[in-house]
C-alpha cells in the first residue's frame, strides 16, 4: 500500500509539473516602431507671425496619430521639441502634451518660442520641430520625423508711451520760433512702428518741444524733465499734459548750430540728436549691389523704386547675402549716391548720408538674412527701413 501511494504522489508530481510548464504566461514586450512610422505634420510651413490679435489667432496646428506605438496598449507622454536650424535638439525648447494627439500654437505662443531661440524679429528664419514619445518614468524614448518651419517672428517691443498720429517740432531753436502753424519743415516722419525722426536745421543753445498738431500746443507735448540746463546730445522725454500734469522742459538744442538729426524712441522715451545734412529727394530711386539680383550693373527698372510722396520711395524685391546702395538713376553709378551713414548700420533700419564729392562719405550696407522685402526710404528723416 506504502509503495502504492509513492506511485501516486508522483504521478501526481508529473502532471502538476507538465501542467504548469504548457500553461505560457502572456507576456508582452514593449518595442519601439520601425522607423518612419511615427510621423509629425503640421497645418503650414511657413508663417509670418503677426502682433495683431497675436493671443488669439492660430498660427499652426501639430498633429499626430495617437496609436499603440509600442505594441502594448500602455498611456505614452507626448512632448513637442523645438531647436534652431542647424540644431540637433541637445537642449531643445520642449511643450509638454496633457492630452490628445495635436497641439495649436497662437502667433504669440510661437513668437515666444522663436525668441527663445534666438531668431530674428521681421526676418525669415528656420525653426526645427519633432514630438518625443516615451513610457512611464521616460522610459524608451521615440522621436518622430523632423519638420523644418520658416518662421518670421514680429517684434516684441513694448512701447513705453502710445505713438501719436504726428509729430512737429516747435521751439526758438527752430525757424517757427514757437509761432504757428508750424511749416512742413518741422513735421517728423514716422519711421517704423516706435519712432519719429527727422532732419533739420537746429539754432545753437535754443531749445525746442515735440508736439502733435500744427496749428496749437498739443495735450500732450513732449518735453524732458531734465533740468536742461546745458545742451544735450540725447536724453529722455515724456507726454505732459492734462493727463499727466503739465510741467517739464523744452528740450535743449545743441551748442552748435547746424543741421541735425532728431530721432524719439517710444519704446525707450529716448530722443537723440545728431549731426547730419539735408537731403533733397531725388526724382528716382534704384537699388544696385551685389546683395541684388543685377549686382552692379545698372539695376534696371525692376529695381526701381516707386514715390510714395515728396519723400518717402518704397520697394519690394528679393536680396541675398552682400552689400547694396541706392542711386537716383539708372546706371552703374550715380551723384549722389545713398550710402549708410556708418560701415555697421542695423540691417533693418538704418540711416543715410550722400556720397558725392568733396564728401565721398557712408559705406555700402550689409543685407539682412535672404528673403524678399518691401525697403522704405525717406529723406526727411534720413532713414531706411526693411520688412520682410
Amino acid at each position: 500500500m506504502k509503495k502504492f501511494y509513492k506511485i501516486l504522489f508522483a504521478i501526481t508530481l508529473i502532471i502538476a509539473t507538465a501542467s504548469s510548464c504548457s500553461d505560457d504566461t502572456l507576456m508582452s514586450v514593449a518595442e519601439p516602431p520601425a522607423e518612419g512610422r511615427f510621423l509629425l505634420t503640421n497645418s503650414i510651413s511657413e508663417i509670418v507671425l503677426n502682433k495683431k490679435d497675436a493671443d488669439k489667432n492660430i498660427a499652426i496646428t501639430l498633429n499626430w496619430d495617437n496609436k499603440s506605438w509600442y505594441g502594448v496598449d500602455t498611456p505614452l507622454s507626448y512632448t513637442i521639441q523645438m531647436d534652431n536650424n542647424d540644431g540637433e535638439f541637445v537642449s531643445p525648447l520642449e511643450i509638454a502634451i496633457a492630452s490628445g494627439n495635436n497641439i495649436s500654437l497662437t502667433h504669440a505662443d510661437l513668437n515666444a518660442k522663436a525668441f527663445a531661440l534666438k531668431l530674428t524679429p521681421e526676418v525669415a528664419s528656420k525653426m526645427k520641430v519633432r514630438l518625443k514619445a516615451n513610457l512611464k518614468y521616460g522610459a524608451l524614448p521615440i522621436y518622430s520625423n523632423v519638420s523644418v518651419l520658416t518662421i518670421t517672428p514680429y517684434s516684441s517691443l513694448i512701447l513705453k508711451y502710445p505713438m501719436p498720429a504726428e509729430l512737429y517740432l516747435q521751439g526758438d531753436a527752430v525757424p517757427s520760433n514757437w509761432g504757428t502753424p508750424v511749416p512742413d519743415i518741422q513735421k517728423m516722419v514716422q519711421i517704423d512702428d516706435h519712432r519719429f525722426g527727422l532732419i533739420v536745421a537746429l539754432t545753437g543753445g535754443k531749445s525746442f518741444a515735440v508736439i502733435t498738431a500744427a496749428s496749437t500746443w498739443s495735450d500732450p507735448a513732449y518735453v524732458t524733465m531734465d533740468s536742461n540746463t546745458t545742451p544735450q546730445t540725447s536724453g529722455t522725454f515724456e507726454p505732459r499734459g492734462s493727463a499727466t500734469s503739465w510741467g517739464g522742459n523744452p528740450i535743449k538744442s545743441p551748442a552748435v548750430s547746424g543741421v541735425y538729426q532728431v530721432i524719439l524712441n517710444f519704446t525707450t522715451g529716448i530722443y537723440s540728436i545728431t549731426p547730419a545734412e539735408l537731403m533733397t529727394s531725388p526724382a528716382e530711386l534704384y537699388i544696385i549691389g551685389d546683395a541684388t539680383t543685377n549686382g552692379w550693373a545698372a539695376p534696371g527698372t525692376a529695381q526701381k523704386f516707386t514715390k510714395v510722396d515728396n519723400n518717402t520711395f518704397t520697394l519690394t524685391t528679393t536680396l541675398k547675402a552682400g552689400k547694396y546702395a541706392f542711386l537716383n538713376a539708372n546706371a552703374t553709378w550715380s551723384t549722389p549716391a545713398y550710402l549708410g551713414k556708418t560701415d555697421s548700420e542695423p540691417p533693418l533700419a538704418g540711416n543715410l548720408t550722400l556720397n558725392q564729392a568733396p564728401n565721398w562719405a557712408g559705406s555700402s550696407i550689409t543685407a539682412p538674412n535672404p528673403g524678399n522685402y518691401t525697403i522704405t526710404v525717406n529723406f526727411k528723416s534720413g532713414t531706411y527701413v526693411l520688412k520682410p
